[in-house]
């Protein structure tokens, strides 16, 4: 057989080879091209959004949203404008600005938007109408809540007392013969360490029933965490009160950011998953999911003010965009002025902490020197003012310099 003969039967095997591989290499950047580009306008509309919402309040100077330690500046967000913002970033830089057809096209590929406020998450997702028609609206806030009883064992042979903290869902008859109260307290969580605590009846068929109590502080707030274990809870000693409260406040600080996961995650994936109801009527096949890598992640990320959006379904080639654009809010918290009582060792004061302190974080040296030299378990003390604090009779810690 001749060397050209050779030569072609090479080129006629492996040319359809090479065109094969080229074609899907072509398609593969093509697709990394088309993805780049729907997550940048994504990143850009989100990023407009968040940067829109900042809603200031001055009418209600009993609302503290937590941030801003001015008393007659109260800070939040506005939904509706973040929303507006949102979806108008996107028509733009999808240049379908006036084509409302194309815009609602678009919304049935992002089958969520949620806010995350201070202290709830708004979902914007799709609702089918009376009318039969689909719509997107935004639902009323569901709050960052967490409900539990106080309950007490004791030990029939030393007949020492433990008091505990249990789930209202894991409430059963044993769990209810050893409850200290009748009550089921309601913490309102919050993306600081401001809390609303709500206390209810239990009525004889084991619902709640009427309010009975409400106070909103902080969580550290040593003046005010006190009511977490409120007089509806049976007389207990001084010191078994104080131990059941920093116990109480050690749990509440521990599940906080589960908690706020938690219910943030449900509400997002209850709408993904029912947005496939509306896609299928609208003829996409697609099957929207709503995956995060891991649960610590996700809580991670749902730890302050800000916007999530999820993009799927849009073809790229041989597969599907899949995105999630996270956004937060440069909304700044509370300032927290940590404070220190006055403290000795063996008769003599401790460096620096012969006064009482003030400390412009609770990681300045002399307040983790404060917190290491008593063996006791310190819940921090703080003021949102200085000029309170120094009322109190704090002074400014020479060392952080608040």
């Amino acid at each position: 057989m001749k060397l050209t003969d050779l030569a072609l039967i090479f080129v006629a095997i492996f040319l359809p080879v090479v065109v094969i591989v080229y074609v899907n290499t072509s398609f593969v950047i093509k697709s990394e091209k088309q993805e780049m580009y729907y997550k940048n306008m994504m990143n850009s509309a989100i990023n407009d959004a968040v940067s829109s919402m900042k809603h200031i309040e001055n009418e209600d100077d009993e609302i503290d949203y937590g941030y801003s330690g001015t008393a007659d500046k109260k800070v939040s967000i506005n939904a509706n404008t973040a929303i507006t913002t949102f979806y108008n970033s996107l028509a733009n830089n999808f240049n379908i600005a006036n084509n409302k057809e194309q815009i609602d096209r678009l919304k049935m590929y992002i089958p969520v938007v949620a806010i995350l406020d201070y202290d709830g998450i708004y979902i914007h997702s799709a609702e089918k109408l009376e009318s039969g028609a689909i719509s997107f609206v935004t639902k009323p806030k569901v709050y960052y809540t967490y409900s539990y009883v106080l309950t007490k064992t004791e030990d029939p042979n030393t007949r020492k007392k433990e008091y505990n903290i249990v789930d209202v869902n894991d409430i059963n008859n044993n769990i209810r013969e050893q409850m200290i109260s009748e009550h089921i307290y309601q913490i309102g969580f919050t993306m600081d360490d401001y809390v609303t605590l709500n206390i209810y009846e239990i009525t004889t068929s084991d619902t709640i029933g009427e309010i009975v109590y409400s106070k909103g502080f902080y969580l550290t707030d040593n003046s005010n965490n006190t009511y977490l274990v409120h007089e509806y809870v049976e007389n207990l000693l001084s010191s078994d009160r104080t131990k059941l409260k920093n116990k109480v406040v050690e749990h509440l600080n521990k599940i906080k950011q589960n908690i706020i996961g938690e219910i943030s995650m449900r509400e997002i994936s209850y709408a993904v998953n029912k947005h496939n109801d509306y896609a299928g009527q609208a003829g996409i096949t697609y099957t929207f999911r709503f995956s995060v890598e891991s649960d610590q992640v996700w809580y991670e990320t749902m730890d302050g003010i800000g916007m999530v959006a999820i993009i799927q379904g849009i073809s790229l080639g041989n597969r599907y965009l899949n995105y999630k654009a996270y956004s937060a809010s440069d909304l700044i918290a509370t300032t927290k002025y940590f404070v220190s009582k006055g403290v000795t060792i063996e008769g003599k004061p401790l460096a620096y902490l012969e006064k009482d302190l003030y400390h412009a974080s609770d990681k300045c040296k002399a307040y983790l020197e404060y917190k290491n030299s008593t063996n006791d378990k310190i819940v921090p003390s703080f003021y949102t003012i200085k000029a309170e604090a120094a009322t109190q009779g704090y002074y400014p810690c020479p060392i952080c310099k608040p």
